[in-house]
């Protein structure tokens, strides 16, 4: 027989009049997706139903999860005293940041909410309260919690992207997702996700980050987050590595081992460089800043600014102190890292081989990391960092062979990234297509990268029966780009 078991609870620091208030500005969210299938990126997943929060923010939009409503097809929302439902739509979303922001056309929604205001960070070993609704029942579920601790971490949405995060205790469970946590009446953070390895470990996203996303779209777009694209290593504390670089007793920092292609740091700065300073504050030797009162990372800094705005560090080279300014970038890396929410994979197929570009989606779709041949996954796990790939786009991957006897026993070449087209470089998707179907030769070699023997296909072939291809495996289109 099953036990239910009852939690009461008391409003910590929140008035009957506020929790009444925040009740109502608390949104229950029903949300229907389809994802891309990435090994075939014609085609499309199930439709998946799911269920979240959300809750009334500044101007009437509601605030809720990217993943929440990633990927939506329809989505319907419903206010804790409202009998029925509104249809609701995604204005902005930030996959990164995992935030969106729903709008509804329908006016008489608005009656009766109360926009719910932002507070500051909490303190650690204070009180904070979680509104949402949960699986496991139908009704607004209220939990508290005590906060435990404050750092960046990897928010899971993303899978890369690391931001600054709240930990508590207070249960946050499937549903919880999106909903506000409340202290002194006001939003401290937005509840988001939790740890599966552990007992009543939550994750929420502090309102910095919450308004860092708000302040992005004022201009009606999404940059993201500034990166300051470096390695760098906590070196500064060996003696012997301070004496090599003349490093005075003074100063600390963090070193330079490392810049990316295409970021503005590439060229501004240099390996061995000493970062002392980020923004005027002062960068210890393990990678800490006092902010705000509080020791944190300080790549915090640089998440803070605004991209197209500019980064100040001060900086220990060659035995001497410069400043150095950086144009503040988001970061665009040449295989996309994250998980594909909200992407429309590109794809070309040509006599029935099908080609897409390498990205997570595509590793994730093929079994993972484990599945990849070798040469693959050095180029995955390095891409963005080599400068030999620094005309590179994208890197096209023989995804799958649609059978067909103009490309039998071809199956070696499946999940190998194309080298070149008859001698020739290929730098993206699109040179890849612009390449075959220029060529003036009727056998067409295709080169892998790694891969000592070449593919053979017929061009005259590929082009007469393409079509022939797709009808059989009832693809609409031959191509994606």
């Amino acid at each position: 027989m099953k036990k239910l078991f009852f939690l009461f609870l008391l409003f910590g620091g929140i008035n009957a009049l506020q929790a009444l208030t925040i009740e109502d500005s608390v949104i229950k969210i029903y949300c229907a997706s389809q994802s891309y299938l990435f090994d075939r990126p014609w085609r499309k997943t199930e439709v998946r139903l799911s269920r979240g929060t959300g809750f009334i923010t500044k101007g009437g939009k509601i605030l809720t999860n990217a993943h929440v409503v990633s990927d939506a097809k329809y989505i319907e929302i419903q206010k804790f005293r409202g009998e029925g439902k509104y249809i609701a739509e995604v204005e902005y979303i930030s996959h990164g940041s995992d935030l969106a922001l729903l709008k509804v056309k329908d006016d008489k929604f608005y009656k009766s909410v109360t926009p719910l205001e932002f507070g500051k960070m909490p303190e650690l070993n204070s009180v904070v309260t979680t509104y949402g609704y949960p699986l496991g029942g139908m009704q607004l579920s209220v939990t508290r919690g005590v906060v435990s601790r404050i750092e960046m971490h990897t928010y899971s949405h993303s899978g890369v992207e690391q931001h600054m995060t709240i930990q508590t205790d207070a249960a946050i469970n499937p549903g919880n997702s999106g909903g506000p946590v409340i202290q002194d009446g006001k939003v401290v953070g937005i509840a988001f996700q939790g740890l599966s390895d552990a007992e009543n470990v939550g994750y929420l996203i502090p309102a910095i980050v919450v308004k860092q996303f708000l302040a992005d779209i004022k201009d009606g777009s999404i940059d993201g987050f500034s990166d300051l694209a470096i390695d760098f290593r906590y070196d500064c504390e060996n003696p012997s590595v301070r004496k090599i670089l003349g490093l005075p007793n003074n100063l600390t920092g963090i070193l330079v081992t490392k810049l990316f292609p295409n970021m503005p740091a590439w060229k501004l700065l240099k390996k061995m460089d000493v970062i002392t300073k980020i923004e005027g504050k002062k960068i210890s030797n393990d990678g800490f800043i006092y902010l705000d009162n509080r020791k944190i990372n300080f790549q915090e800094t640089v998440e803070r600014l605004q991209v197209n705005s500019k980064i100040h560090l001060n900086v220990w080279r060659n035995k001497k102190l410069i400043k150095v300014v950086i144009p503040a970038k988001a970061w665009k890396m040449k295989i996309n890292l994250a998980n594909p929410y909200g992407v429309i994979p590109n794809y070309f197929i040509f006599g029935g081989l099908a080609f897409t570009p390498l990205s997570k989606g595509y590793v994730s779709a093929v079994g993972g990391w484990q599945s990849l041949p070798l040469p693959v996954k050095v180029l995955y796990a390095n891409a963005s960092m080599e400068e030999k790939y620094a005309k590179y786009k994208n890197f096209p991957v023989l995804t799958t062979i649609l059978p067909d006897e103009i490309n039998v026993n071809m199956d070696q070449f499946t999940g190998y990234v194309v080298d070149s087209v008859d001698g020739k470089k290929i730098y993206s998707m699109k040179n890849l297509k612009k390449i075959l179907e220029n060529s003036n030769n009727d056998i067409i070699e295709i080169k892998f990268m790694d891969k000592d023997v070449p593919l053979i296909i017929s061009k005259k072939d590929a082009v007469s029966k393409g079509p022939y291809i797709l009808k059989k495996y009832h693809i609409a289109s031959g191509e994606k780009l």
